[in-house]
């Protein structure tokens, strides 16, 4: 389908009752530490999206993709190697499917004021080529009060650079380690402010995710 534009192209699509493919969402972990809640957080998340439809979902976990490839610092970006270099293989696997992906949502602790350098050192082996023209969503928590709100703040110039812009939502959860912060089955209170900013998040978020796949695919 291709479209004079993407106000045109968007009405179409909402309109005519065409089949919309799941979006390629992937969810990036932050976390490298062994004692972690990150990845009941992004269980979390997982679910969310799940119950709202409409996704596919890939999680990079720099523990356990590639059996632990990504816990190893940095030393050669993935588009930095030569035609006549082997490259990783699960350099080229995480390449492509971050290339396949609509959207994406980073989620990760707050460390020391800022973003978990665990997080950075997975996603900075690849370049903007991957992640630009696509929508992200910052998904923070913390021990303490504030949910991670200043990883958020830095997160939004890290995202930008990448061409992954950032909507305005966020989800936020403080106190992420406190007894009882998940129920039994690993769901937070419905009515509290971290389930609500989730689902502010994920609307934005899917909004611009499906107009950024019209404009990529007309090359608006």
């Amino acid at each position: 389908m291709r479209c004079a534009s993407l106000n045109s192209c968007t009405r179409l699509l909402s309109t005519s009752g065409a089949h919309i493919p799941p979006l390629n969402t992937v969810l990036l972990l932050g976390s490298t530490r062994e004692k972690r809640i990150g990845h009941r957080v992004g269980q979390y998340l997982v679910s969310r999206l799940d119950e709202r439809g409409g996704h596919n979902v890939t999680v990079l976990d720099p523990r356990t993709t590639g059996d632990g490839f990504f816990m190893t610092l940095m030393e050669k970006a993935h588009f930095h190697y030569t035609k006549d270099e082997t490259i990783p293989p699960i350099l080229d696997e995480t390449a492509s499917i971050l290339r396949a992906a609509d959207c994406f949502i980073v989620c990760t602790p707050e460390m020391n004021h800022t973003i978990s350098p665990g997080l950075t050192n997975m996603m900075n082996y690849f370049g903007s080529a991957v992640y630009s023209k696509k929508p992200s969503g910052i998904a923070t928590y913390s021990a303490g009060m504030w949910g991670g709100a200043r990883c958020g703040v830095g997160l939004r110039a890290y995202l930008g650079e990448l061409g992954c812009i950032p909507v305005s939502a966020t989800f936020q959860q403080a106190g992420a380690w406190k007894k009882g912060a998940f129920d039994d089955e690993g769901r937070l209170d419905e009515e509290g402010a971290a389930a609500k900013s989730a689902g502010r998040m994920m609307e934005q978020l899917e909004w611009h995710a499906h107009a950024m796949r019209v404009a990529r695919a007309n090359d608006v």
